[in-house]
């Protein structure tokens, strides 16, 4: 490996550090927790309508 190599290796791997630092954690979370909240609603919407005898029926 050469110098420049070496040092454009070295850069790189800097950059992709620097990149993944600036990821907002609330951000993330809040967005995780948005997306969960709707796949629970989604599951009781679904155990709702089995409960209820109409499994082959969408519920809307």
């Amino acid at each position: 490996m050469t110098k420049k190599q070496y040092m454009d290796s070295k850069r790189e791997k800097l950059d992709k550090a620097y990149i993944w630092v600036n990821i907002d954690f609330d951000k993330v979370k809040y967005r995780i927790n948005a997306v969960t909240y709707q796949i629970e609603q989604v599951i009781q919407k679904h155990q709702l309508s089995n409960q209820t005898g109409n499994s082959g029926k969408r519920n809307n």
